[in-house]
């Protein structure tokens, strides 16, 4: 059966798999947060650098450098930092963004 596209996509440009080794300052351990780096643009005209973190245990998509894509995500809030973060789905894989005229 075909599934229809549903929730949260960021629709921007690929920069790089990114891998950042964070030690719980509990145990001790490191253990390797592995993002996804794209550029966002926004309705104002500015453009940021997000990070969407890739699950524990899934792959990194292969995509290419430069070009936009739509990506499924999980949206949730940093109450302390006031900030989105970002997950990404694996449900539905990234596919090239939508051209609108």
């Amino acid at each position: 059966m075909a599934k229809t596209l549903e929730g949260v996509f960021v629709s921007a440009i690929f920069e790089k798999v990114d891998v950042f080794n964070w030690q719980d300052p509990v145990s001790g351990q490191t253990k390797p947060i592995r993002s996804l780096k794209v550029l966002l643009a926004h309705g104002d005209g500015c453009v940021t650098r997000e990070s969407i973190t890739l699950p524990n245990g899934v792959e990194a998509p292969r995509l290419n450098v430069g070009e936009k894509y739509a990506l499924p995500v999980t949206v949730s809030l940093n109450k302390k930092r006031q900030t989105l973060t970002y997950t990404l789905r694996t449900d539905f894989p990234p596919m090239p963004a939508p051209a609108i005229e």
